[in-house]
């Protein structure tokens, strides 16, 4: 009987916390994000992403969206001599889109925001052959052309999404 009764109270306190979580994850927007895929340059952010980032008001036709990524690193560059320098340094892209605003249809309600490569409008890439110039660099001498190998240990990659409203820049969370 005492067994039964535990077994229920224990029931009743998980089915509780349980509906806890689940009304403070909606009301936080947890688990919302907008989906963005960095390799093809392509993504949607919905109406509710917008909302919980940066409340009703940023809801905006046509918005300015930048995507960002940072990636530290560290080189080891070995010549065929045998000499060996260490240099470090960090590759990065930024892309900015300007979206394509999607509607219920029939309305002007905004129901999200479609981005693909055509929705470019400005960006920049580190140059791998940078990479090169920061061992010659660390070597203390212009780079001549002679062979080198070069290996890397990276870092923490950095990536961010940010919509640009009527009340400035907001940063959403997505996933690939």
């Amino acid at each position: 009987m005492v067994t039964q009764r535990r077994a229920k109270l224990w029931l009743g306190v998980v089915l509780g916390l349980t509906a806890v979580a689940v009304v403070l994850a909606t009301a936080t927007g947890a688990g919302a994000a907008a989906s963005f895929n960095p390799q093809a340059r392509t993504g949607f952010i919905s109406r509710g992403d917008v909302m919980a980032a940066g409340g009703a008001g940023a809801l905006v036709a046509d918005p300015l969206i930048a995507y960002q990524t940072t990636q530290t690193f560290t080189e080891t560059c070995t010549w065929t001599n045998g000499t060996s320098v260490q240099a470090s340094g960090s590759h990065f892209l930024f892309l900015l889109f300007q979206a394509e605003t999607r509607y219920a249809a029939g309305s002007q309600k905004i129901t999200g925001y479609r981005i693909s490569p055509a929705d470019i409008i400005d960006g920049q890439t580190s140059d791998a052959g940078e990479d090169r110039a920061l061992c010659f660099a660390a070597r203390g001498m212009p780079d001549d052309g002679s062979a080198i190998t070069q290996t890397f240990s990276f870092g923490r990659l950095v990536e961010t999404l940010t919509f640009f409203g009527p009340s400035g820049a907001v940063a959403l969370p997505f996933h690939s």
